[in-house]
């Protein structure tokens, strides 16, 4: 652990190294125009310099993915969270640094180098995007699914059981999201039947006109016959008593 910390010390002291003679080198020059070959080529070799120290951190962070990703029961997590932690800081500076020696070297007279310089940047920089990515996504699942996680009080809590916990509850939303969707279906069933029935209802108030009319015909033949019915009856009653007013005349 001793020679872990004064690996960080060496290598805390480079950084801070690195921005003081990117920090000197910008303040004598006042302008990137103005850069002098002394200072080009200090630059340019402080860039080189810095690209092989990100290539360096880049192949241990690679490891480090591969490690944690490797579904090993006996990785250790908090030395992978502060070896992660350690990396990214170093990466993020070293980053830092070799951005702004590119922006130092804008104008340089070899076009075509810088190009190559900036393109291998955007390189560095994707792999450790996808790298850090792998890794938190790695160290999330372990902390999960395997690992135990402490609050400030130094209380220990099994993540496994919080999932299940959790896994339970959303069931039991499940369930009454289903219950309340079943008796939504059945609301909409009964709503059709009696859409069918309004709709059957409907077309028999729209009949009936119609079926009035056909009455109101009927009732009037009826009428019709039965004035005439009359009629006849009461010329046959006339004629049989005329007949008997004549028949008792002849006696």
């Amino acid at each position: 652990m001793t020679s872990r910390w004064d690996q960080q010390q060496q290598q805390q002291q480079q950084i801070q190294q690195q921005q003081s003679l990117l920090g000197n080198v910008n303040s004598s020059n006042g302008s990137n125009l103005a850069v002098n070959q002394n200072n080009l080529d200090s630059l340019k070799k402080e860039r080189r310099r810095l690209e092989s120290y990100i290539d360096s951190k880049l192949n241990h962070l690679s490891a480090l993915s591969d490690k944690v990703q490797a579904d090993d029961e006996h990785v250790d997590i908090e030395y992978s969270k502060i070896d992660f932690s350690d990396l990214s800081s170093e990466l993020d500076g070293a980053f830092k640094n070799l951005q702004r020696c590119n922006d130092m070297l804008v104008d340089d007279p070899n076009f075509s180098t810088n190009k190559v310089h900036k393109d291998k940047l955007d390189d560095y920089l994707n792999e450790y995007k996808r790298l850090k990515k792998n890794i938190k996504s790695a160290l999330e699942s372990f902390e999960l699914l395997e690992g135990s996680t402490y609050n400030k009080n130094k209380d220990t809590e099994i993540p496994m059981t919080n999932l299940l916990r959790e896994h339970s509850t959303l069931q039991s939303s499940s369930y009454v999201q289903d219950s309340i969707l079943g008796q939504a279906r059945q609301a909409h069933e009964a709503l059709e039947n009696q859409r069918r029935i309004l709709r059957g209802t409907s077309h028999k108030i729209n009949t009936m006109p119609s079926l009035f009319q056909t009455i109101d015909g009927v009732t009037s033949k009826i009428k019709r016959y039965k004035q005439r019915n009359v009629v006849v009856l009461g010329l046959l009653i006339g004629g049989l008593i005329c007949f008997l007013f004549y028949y008792s005349l002849k006696k």
